[in-house]
């Protein structure tokens, strides 16, 4: 079976700034919008309509809850809509990682999480019809300097029981001395994936609300309320998911156990489509999977990740992309570019658990490390277990592991990257600059300005046009709006400015 999408935007040469991604998540559903929120108490609240969100709400209206799924754009807007699609549990050099910083209980914990959102997958494409493709997953070593990750990266997979393989030299259409196999992985059109979850969940009676973006989360025993932008109405449930990919509300200090990256996914045309779901072991992160779009033989070619509003331009990153598939799939044709931002954690482990507060029932869930079709899936089956008195037994080992030497060990310098990125780009803000077009917005003490989460200075991304933020990856449309991360404000406006026009959900 062969995977198809539906190419929405063609680029004529270098693309000026980053268009949708290959497929799209819009529907023809008729949801609600901010203003049309049902006035009475849920049994549970979604907050975030990605993968994560989606398949909580699909869990739990099934086991007869009432469930509202609330967006501030529309289903699968953000990090879900704009991934590669790629359901491995073999996920780079991740488990060789998360086996040192986190030790042996969480990793093999977190194995089988993935393993478990796999089944999941796999069961509900039939059910609510959307299509899987079987591939083989490599983890391959581009230069000999590379191969001793690629190798840790297979014994710890193998200590974890996952029947990895080992090809010297492997048949791939980019330099590989040797690289990890896993067979029988998948791939998906996450847009297809989105839409089906989506219309799986109203017909399972959730009540799906676009356009409202959460402000304030306030607890009470029994019940709590959550508050949107002003004029919005509120929302009150007995249990809340928070699955809005950053932790929007925080009361256990979660985002300085997170990190924001962006990274890029390049589509083109080429002659014979990539059978393999390939990730680089070393050097500049690179990722490659095929596709097939009307017809027509596609290369997915992703990498160039940073952290968000830090590193070399963003320009710059995507060419340096561009120039990685020319050099090695000669006359490609580029037809379309987008980007996505995910969170990773310093242990390399999820971050899922009760937000803390007077009551246990609102959960969060992020940093999924670039991995969130799988890890998204099984922190809603967590949650929602939890929820349903059905709590899996690898979701202990894995969300309530403790710190160990070598997780606060890489959570110092996780924090000490964090602080240094914000002093650059202080120091960038400080120095006499252009304004980059942003004429409406109040800026801080320099040409751009600063996040209303906690006060970053914004760097502007002549990519995606939009203000990025270096502490903690909030992002900002040119007009001051928020587009996605923890802030839940709009940037300060000069008197007089005329309000930007808002996204029809």
């Amino acid at each position: 079976m062969r995977l198809r999408v539906s190419v929405r935007h063609h680029l004529a040469g270098k693309a000026e700034h980053m268009a949708d991604a290959l497929w799209t998540t819009r529907t023809d559903l008729p949801l609600l919008n901010s203003s049309e929120v049902p006035d009475r108490t849920h049994d549970v609240a979604v907050v975030g309509a990605g993968v994560t969100g989606l398949t909580a709400a699909l869990q739990l209206a099934r086991a007869g809850k009432d469930v509202v799924l609330l967006d501030a754009r529309h289903p699968g807007a953000v990090t879900t809509g704009r991934t590669t699609g790629k359901v491995s549990a073999l996920q780079g050099t991740l488990l060789s990682k998360a086996l040192e910083a986190a030790g042996r209980e969480p990793a093999a914990a977190y194995v089988d999480s993935t393993l478990a959102a796999q089944r999941w997958l796999r069961q509900a494409a039939g059910e609510v019809g959307f299509a899987l493709e079987s591939r083989t997953a490599f983890t391959y070593a581009p230069t000999a300097l590379d191969e001793d990750a690629a190798r840790a990266e297979r014994e710890a997979a193998r200590s974890l029981g996952l029947p990895v393989g080992w090809k010297r030299n492997p048949d791939l259409p980019v330099p590989a001395l040797a690289a990890v196999t896993l067979a029988d992985q998948d791939q998906l059109d996450p847009g297809e994936l989105v839409r089906a979850l989506l219309r799986a969940c109203t017909d399972a009676g959730v009540t799906v609300v676009c356009g409202w973006r959460m402000r304030h989360v306030h607890q009470r025993r029994g019940t709590v309320t959550l508050t949107g932008s002003r004029g919005v109405p509120g929302v009150r449930a007995r249990a809340v998911v928070l699955a809005t990919g950053a932790a929007t509300v925080d009361r256990r200090l979660h985002f300085t156990r997170l990190a924001a990256q962006r990274s890029y996914i390049l589509a083109f045309e080429v002659d014979e489509e990539p059978q393999a779901m390939a990730l680089a072991s070393g050097g500049a992160t690179r990722s490659f999977r095929g596709a097939t779009v009307d017809g027509r033989p596609v290369l997915l070619a992703g990498g160039a990740g940073h952290p968000t509003g830090r590193g070399r331009p963003e320009p710059e990153q995507v060419d340096r992309l561009r120039a990685w598939v020319a050099e090695h799939w000669s006359g490609a044709h580029e037809v379309a570019a987008w980007s996505a931002q995910d969170y990773v954690t310093p242990d390399h482990l999820p971050l899922v658990g009760s937000l803390g507060g007077i009551t246990p029932d609102v959960h969060l869930a992020t940093g999924f490390n670039k991995w969130g079709l799988t890890s998204g899936v099984a922190a809603a089956l967590a949650i929602t277990g939890t929820l349903l008195g059905a709590r899996p037994a690898w979701a202990d080992p894995l969300y309530e592991r403790g710190w160990t030497g070598g997780a606060l060990t890489s959570l110092a310098r996780f924090q000490a990257g964090v602080a240094m990125g914000g002093a650059q780009a202080a120091a960038r803000l400080a120095a006499p600059g252009p304004t980059n077009g942003t004429g409406p917005l109040r800026r801080g003490c320099g040409s751009l300005p600063v996040c209303t989460h906690l006060g970053g200075p914004l760097r502007w991304n002549a990519v995606e046009q939009s203000l990025d933020c270096p502490l903690h990856g909030s992002r900002f449309t040119e007009d001051g709006e928020v587009l996605e991360g923890p802030a839940t404000r709009a940037l300060p406006r000069l008197p007089g400015a005329a309000a930007p026009a808002r996204d029809e959900p």
